[in-house]
């Protein structure tokens, strides 16, 4: 059966000159920095669940990180510090040496802030300056878009001093417009959708946050603690949202080839959108402020791309009559929870390919069911793993082994739990339950990569 197996106090590793005369030649373009861990921990937070599609909710930082580089920074020993960006935002680790389980070691950049101002931050005093962005706030970047540009929220915002304060209007609806050139209008029609009911006063930047913003920044939910699933408030709004820098106003945004009524707030480090159109889930969203910084900031350079991670989509074992997709499971009420109808990949364990230890479990005679022959396998079979970018990982079974589970005492439980501790070596490990009809053991499969 397997519904769930017994953690142990097993510790996993969530595993990341020219010659005269000739022309010269490109510089190389700076090595990308080396992952690390505190980023994804940050990210997993929230996001791989919906990565994985464990929930129905709209990004906090996006899919992936799609740049990580080394950007100068003065006051810090080697003059940078390193940075992942995603689509709604940039991640810093600006003391590498600092407490890492601060909720602060990991930064979460003043991005809004700067592409409205066009002050880039190059250490706690240092800036550079460059021309505000263009980009849109929302929506594509088309003619046929006339939401405002981060140029433009600058006629709105309070980026210092007293300048464009707003008083306290709670209890009022976002009736105020602000079209492509940052002008105030009015449609009190738009008032009436739902959520727009000015519900918060933030006098530390003196700006009115609506219901609908506030909800989405105080929800509580399912959520990662590392490798444990929780629920409970799902960010801190100040460290994921900074202050509100403007009121809320309604745009017209061109998403496609349609025309959307669009309520925008911008905060020093994100925007937030709420489309009425849009399906529930996704009515409220973070903007990509993120990848809009990156391009104003680096244009075509482009430093520091990476590709989306590889991860486990399917196993085949033909010995064992194994075919079925592979999707990732975690720690419930301390013990690991096996996937419905699918393999179950022990999320923080490595991925195949990665040194190290990927564990998968599989139900053998319920739900699916996908891992009933496995106890059919022999040393010397074969298996695949198929990871996402197409890439197929073969192994042989090396290792088999039945250990009691059921009625047994905590020391055997943790003597169990070895098997899916971190290793030097790359390696598989595949579990179920067995005998079919008692599962009173569990079957344990190590395989090794086909050399």
């Amino acid at each position: 059966m397997l519904r769930s197996f017994f953690l142990g106090v097993a510790a996993i590793a969530v595993i990341l000159p020219p010659a005269l005369g000739a022309p010269a030649a490109a510089a190389a373009p700076p090595a990308i920095p080396a992952a690390d861990p505190a980023f994804d921990r940050v990210w997993a937070r929230t996001d791989q669940l919906v990565s994985a599609q464990n929930v129905t909710r709209s990004w906090f930082w996006g899919g992936y990180p799609f740049a990580r580089l080394d950007e100068p920074f003065a006051g810090t020993a080697t003059g940078t510090r390193t940075v992942e960006y995603y689509d709604k935002s940039r991640m810093e680790i600006n003391d590498p040496q600092g407490d890492r389980n601060s909720p602060w070691f990991v930064t979460n950049g003043l991005l809004v802030k700067e592409l409205i101002s066009g002050v880039v931050a190059t250490g706690p005093e240092q800036t550079t300056i460059q021309a505000p962005s263009t980009q849109p706030v929302v929506g594509d970047w088309t003619p046929q878009n006339h939401a405002p540009s981060y140029a433009a929220l600058g006629n709105v915002a309070s980026l210092a001093g007293s300048g464009n304060r707003a008083p306290n209007r709670v209890g009022s609806h976002v009736a105020e417009t602000l079209d492509a050139a940052g002008q105030v209008g009015t449609s009190p029609l738009l008032a009436s959708a739902p959520g727009t009911r000015l519900g918060t006063y933030v006098a530390a930047s003196g700006h009115n946050i609506p219901d609908i913003f506030w909800s989405y920044m105080n929800a509580q939910g399912p959520y990662l603690d590392g490798r444990d699933l929780r629920t409970g408030p799902l960010v801190n709004w100040v460290y994921t949202m900074g202050y509100p820098i403007t009121e809320p106003y309604w745009v017209r945004a061109r998403v496609g080839t349609s025309d959307r009524d669009v309520l925008i707030q911008a905060f020093e480090r994100r925007i937030l959108s709420y489309t009425p159109a849009n399906a529930p889930a996704w009515q409220v969203e973070m903007g990509n402020a993120g990848r809009h910084y990156y391009d104003w900031r680096y244009g075509a350079t482009r430093p520091g791309q990476l590709a989306p991670p590889a991860v486990a989509v399917r196993i085949v074992a033909p010995t064992a009559h194994i075919d079925t997709r592979i999707i990732p499971t975690y720690i419930d009420h301390g013990a690991w929870q096996v996937a419905d109808y699918a393999a179950g990949w022990l999320y923080g364990t490595p991925q195949p390919g990665q040194p190290g230890n990927s564990v998968f479990a599989g139900h053998n005679n319920w739900h699916g069911e996908v891992f009933r022959y496995l106890e059919f396998m022999q040393i010397g079979d074969a298996f695949t793993i198929y990871t996402s970018d197409n890439v197929a990982h073969h192994y042989q079974v090396t290792e088999m082994y039945k250990v009691p589970e059921q009625g047994v005492d905590r020391a055997q439980q943790v003597a169990n739990a070895r098997y899916v501790n971190n290793t030097p070596d790359e390696r598989v490990t595949l579990i179920t339950c067995w005998p079919y009809t008692t599962y009173t053991h569990r079957l344990i499969v190590i395989g090794h990569p086909v050399p």
